[in-house]
């Protein structure tokens, strides 16, 4: 499932923002894109995506930077 609305969003980043080694959660619903900025060595692309997945969201990781 993607992120379509302001709700969906929520729960995502409140999710990531507890996990440890999250800097900081950019979101923006009209994209579908979540931009995690995150320390490496307390996690990883992969972490971060079996937790989204956990909120029950899909997520796949794109190369950086993207923008």
């Amino acid at each position: 499932m993607g992120v379509h609305c302001s709700t969906c969003i929520l729960a995502v980043r409140r999710a990531l923002e507890k996990a440890e080694g999250i800097k900081s959660v950019g979101a923006n619903y009209m994209t579908d894109l979540i931009l995690v900025d995150y320390d490496e060595k307390a996690t990883n692309e992969a972490e971060i995506v079996a937790l989204i997945k956990k909120v029950g969201y899909e997520a796949i990781t794109l190369a950086a930077p993207y923008f």
